[in-house]
């Protein structure tokens, strides 16, 4: 079964849980895997940028893998009613997981369903999976998911701003505007270890890292090029939500020629946010930095064990969100989100509305 045809097989079922059942909190099995695609389908219809959570095999599979740790609400009468999980995303590491994907069927957004599904995920599976450290992606059109994840420990590092298309959400506000994200990570297994900060971020990043239980020592990056000839990039292409993600895990002489010819290849493909992630465990992390921001990124956010070692997020959105769109819960968050201002501000190549 593909996207298209599990689409048409929900469009066509119209399927609807009865209300007022109870449920159960447990790890995903196979026969829950269909329950899953109709809950992200009642949630988001035909929307959500990817497929796996509409063909059961792939998320079966994904689960087998180890990419997934998939948790579900279930009634009694075997329907999914919600569901939450821990996966690899974008991290270049493969025991740093993302927590999210939390939906819940409008009929029980009244019950402890994504309290329970987040205390199974956060409890159980960590401490049965070779995790270091779990990050959140909390949406800005509300900030229901980033008070989750401060009740759960998370640490705001950064925004990632526009980061998902506006009609993945219903947002009546800025129905044309890309959501924005909160970054939150919480440290599951304490790894001391050295970070190489850019200059022109030390008061960021000293500032992050003030508010995270992690062991860090802190040494100015260099901003001469790295000794080796080839960069190592891993590269992601979300069409669908035109996103692109690159992880440079090796900085190498040749970054600047590969920038471009990734920029280019992101043009091509209507890309609308480019991120890129930086290796802070390398001396070269400022050369990359003054590079990208000679570019027109911007600061982004903190990223504890992406590379094992930390990471650093820089990105350009085009078009950018209106920034009143961005609503965020705590004080800390808006700290950030005005660090982030000043970096836009005070960078000529960074493209900006007059809100900015």
């Amino acid at each position: 079964m593909n996207r298209e045809e599990a689409i048409h097989r929900l469009k066509k079922e119209n399927y609807q849980a009865a209300p007022g059942q109870e449920f159960e909190i447990d790890r995903m099995q196979t026969e829950d895997a269909w329950g899953v695609a109709r809950c992200f389908f009642a949630v988001y219809g035909e929307h959500y940028p990817f497929d796996v959570y509409y063909i059961p095999e792939q998320l079966v599979e994904e689960n087998r893998l180890g990419n997934l740790h998939s948790v579900v609400a279930r009634t009694s009468g075997g329907d999914v009613i919600g569901y939450g999980a821990l996966f690899r995303s974008s991290a270049h590491s493969r025991r740093v997981y993302e927590f999210g994907q939390g939906i819940v069927l409008p009929a029980y957004r009244s019950t402890t369903a994504m309290y329970c599904i987040q205390g199974y995920v956060l409890e159980e599976i960590t401490t049965r999976e070779d995790i270091d450290e779990v990050f959140g992606e909390g949406v800005c059109n509300h900030t229901l998911t980033q008070r989750l994840c401060a009740i759960e420990g998370f640490g705001e590092t950064g925004i990632e701003v526009g980061l998902m298309p506006p009609d993945a959400y219903s947002y009546e506000e800025f129905p044309n505007d890309r959501i924005s994200t909160v970054l939150c990570f919480k440290c599951i297994r304490n790894k001391p270890q050295t970070v190489y900060f850019p200059l022109i971020y030390q008061t960021e990043l000293t500032y992050i890292l003030s508010g995270l239980d992690i062991s860090r020592e802190l040494l100015p990056a260099g901003s001469a090029p790295p000794a080796a000839p080839e960069s190592g990039i891993a590269s992601q292409f979300f069409d669908l939500a035109r996103v692109a993600r690159f992880n440079i895990y090796r900085a190498g002489q040749d970054f600047p020629l590969k920038l471009t010819a990734l920029e280019d290849e992101a043009g091509r493909r209507g890309i609308q946010v480019c991120q890129f992630f930086v290796n802070l465990g390398q001396p070269s992390a400022g050369w990359i930095t003054d590079l990208l921001r000679n570019r027109g990124y911007f600061l982004g956010a903190f990223l504890p064990r992406w590379f094992d070692t930390d990471g650093l997020l820089l990105q350009k959105v085009t078009p950018i969100p209106n920034p009143a769109s961005i609503k965020l819960h705590s004080l800390r968050a808006q700290k950030l989100f005005n660090l982030i201002r000043k970096d836009i501000s005070s960078n000529k190549n960074c493209f900006r509305t007059p809100q900015w």
